[in-house]
């Protein structure tokens, strides 16, 4: 039986440029294609992003700063509630669908330190797994004990930890394009989508000035070849459309990137 960890990207799930706007029909879609991988028996853990929901308001407070000033305090409850609402919408999408959702709160299972994961407790997840549920989580604002007092803690980040810590089999991120391109697909459509990503090659667009590789999307492929590295087999990086999700999750041949070896 697989395990595999899939992360909805806050780009795929919601309207980067409309607060508070989900793609419900992209959210019903990647759901479904999920529910179809674990009704055939397969396991699986999914973690959101926080898109139009929780990333305005970090800005808005500068809470990648930590804990600055009084507004700050207001910042941290503002986001968390904000993150809150998007996984409730999440939940209740496979609720409707048929599915057995459980929500598992990161800002009650991770401690930072300096930005950094200092600690966390994953067990809750475990137990999840083996009762039949499809445990939730999402990124979100979690204590820090260094000076800062709190961090952001992504989707990507916690991806990766829960992928290499349950030793999954897959690691899937999906995003609201099919993959890692050498140029952004959204103003050159004819764009290159790079099929295998290895280090080396990495490097070597990041050399140029023909990809954006930085912020989001970096911190991303960071994540995916810690993973990587750290023993998940599949990392890879697909759209949901065209059942894409589902074929990643059962192993066929789907349409995407692949982190490889050099």
């Amino acid at each position: 039986m697989t395990l595999s960890i899939v992360k909805f990207g806050g780009s795929a799930i919601t309207v980067k440029d409309e607060p508070f706007t989900v793609r419900r029909g992209a959210l019903r879609s990647m759901c479904t294609q999920v529910l179809n991988h674990v009704e055939g028996g397969g396991k699986v853990v999914v973690v959101h992003g926080g898109g139009s929901f929780g990333h305005p308001l970090a800005m808005t407070y500068k809470l990648g700063e930590g804990l600055i000033d009084n507004e700050s305090y207001v910042g941290v409850s503002l986001t968390r509630l904000a993150m809150r609402m998007l996984n409730e919408i999440v939940v209740k999408e496979f609720v409707k669908l048929g599915g057995r959702p459980f929500t598992i709160e990161p800002s009650s299972s991770f401690i930072l330190k300096g930005g950094g994961l200092k600690s966390y407790f994953i067990r809750s997840v475990e137990v999840a797994l083996e009762k039949g549920f499809i445990p939730i989580l999402h990124g979100d604002v979690v204590l820090d004990e260094d000076q800062r007092g709190i961090s952001i803690l992504s989707g990507d980040a916690i991806a990766s930890t829960l992928a290499m810590t349950l030793k999954a089999d897959k690691l899937i991120y999906v995003l609201d394009v099919d993959g890692i391109y050498l140029e952004d697909p959204k103003k050159r459509p004819s764009a290159e989508l790079i099929r295998f990503l290895s280090e080396t090659m990495l490097e070597r667009i990041k050399s140029t000035s023909n990809v954006d590789v930085t912020g989001g999307v970096e911190k991303k492929i960071r994540e995916a070849f810690k993973a990587f590295h750290g023993g998940v087999k599949v990392v890879c990086f697909i759209n949901w459309r065209r059942n894409n999700l589902f074929k990643a999750l059962e192993g066929l041949s789907f349409k995407g990137t692949m982190i490889r070896e050099d």
